[in-house]
């Protein structure tokens, strides 16, 4: 873990889309808009891929705000005033970090719509790269909700934010053709199909999206389509979730891209490092399956916190974008409450529905949204003032 400011950035192996892991170093140098190979657009999207995973130097924070601005989070240090004023919804226009979220999420965006512009991408590449698209407007509308949205049109002026309503149309519309044309996830190759957007994955983030829209109709469809198809199910020991994972972002060691394992662990505690909240740990059963997924043995050693294993601890933490258990909950939030009996009788577990979500999904980046739904938060983060000094209209 890099420990101050400078951020060196080592280039090693990383996912092809395509096929296996290789090593990518010349996807920036492609024109998109000249006829490419297949494998050039392959390149072109693992470069997206780079960037959704890791936005910027400190990606791993990029991935965690919105779930410091939740509740399942128990400070343990802040090595950075940054990291706390997210904590405490205190931050000021001009923060380092606030910059950087939104200046390198769009920068994610942008290597989409490149990819969108190009005339050799095909139907799937294209719905890749639009669900990355939808993907990381889904975390700016987490922290800013209303962001100017960007297309492969956009001629570089000055842009409006959006509505909330229609940033979360815009994402359903992406998530809409990859659903109709990305390939379906491969159920006799879950380690590569989990680690690329499919035809399944789209579906499932449709239902997360529904949801916030408040059309739970639509989003019971989407994840009874997905629980549908069979390809996934609930595991018995949490910590072996491999038949949960619709889709995630592998983690890359030598980029450390995937600390917030690290920084959600006890090697931590002299940086800057988050345990489990107290109010959560109460809902964990002793019978509880997701137990194991709590280092509760060890409190009495680490000054009474106890922190989550959920993650790999050697900065190569996955990105779970979705699993199974979430369509599940979706399903029982729109009257399917067998949904919900089914996942308690695996979990060992009777908690309400409301309690259910934020333990199953605890740490996977989806609490900040369930706390605005319930009207128990409203806090925004102000757009970066360099944001607003490059584009007038952004207010």
């Amino acid at each position: 873990m890099k420990k101050i400011f400078l951020y060196i950035m080592i280039v090693g192996s990383v996912l092809s889309l395509n096929s296996c892991l290789e090593e990518i170093s010349s996807e920036a140098s492609l024109d998109a808009s000249s006829e490419l190979a297949e494998d050039d657009v392959n390149k072109l999207l693992v470069g997206l891929y780079r960037k959704v995973r890791h936005p910027n130097n400190y990606g791993y924070f990029a991935v965690m705000t919105s779930e410091i601005m939740a509740d399942n989070y128990k400070p343990v240090k802040f090595q950075f005033f940054q990291v706390q004023n997210i904590y405490e919804h205190n931050v000021p226009s001009n923060d380092l970090l606030l910059r950087n979220l939104y200046v390198d999420f769009y920068a994610g965006i942008d290597r989409a719509n490149t990819i969108l512009k190009s005339p050799s991408a095909n139907k799937d590449q294209k719905g890749k790269a639009k669900f990355y698209r939808a993907y990381t407007y889904l975390r700016l509308f987490d922290l800013y909700e209303r962001v100017p949205i960007i297309d492969e049109n956009y001629n570089r002026q000055p842009i409006a934010p959006s509505s909330k309503e229609d940033v979360l149309n815009f994402i359903i519309e992406d998530l809409k053709y990859g659903k109709e044309n990305m390939v379906e996830f491969d159920g006799k190759n879950v380690g590569l199909s989990s680690k690329v957007p499919t035809k399944e994955a789209a579906a499932a983030l449709l239902a997360r999206v529904y949801r916030l829209k408040g059309d739970l109709a639509a989003a019971a469809n989407e994840a009874e389509y997905v629980i549908g198809t069979n390809k996934f199910s609930i595991a018995q020991n949490p910590k072996e979730r491999d038949s949960e994972v619709i889709t995630m972002l592998k983690g890359n060691k030598a980029e450390e891209a995937g600390s917030w394992g690290w920084i959600m662990s006890y090697e931590a505690r002299n940086w800057n490092c988050f345990a489990a909240a107290d109010d959560l740990l109460n809902l964990i059963s002793d019978n509880d399956t997701r137990r194991a997924l709590f280092d509760f043995d060890k409190k009495d050693e680490r000054n009474g916190y106890v922190f989550s294993n959920k993650y790999k601890t050697q900065y190569n933490s996955d990105l779970l974008v979705v699993r199974i258990p979430e369509m599940y909950l979706i399903s029982a939030e729109a009257g399917n409450t067998n949904r919900l009996r089914e996942l308690q009788n695996i979990r060992n577990s009777t908690l309400s529905l409301e309690d259910e979500r934020r333990l199953e999904m605890s740490f996977e980046w989806t609490r900040w949204q369930d706390l605005k739904l319930s009207k128990k938060q409203d806090y925004v983060l102000p757009y970066p003032q360099q944001a607003v000094d490059s584009n007038p209209l952004l207010k």
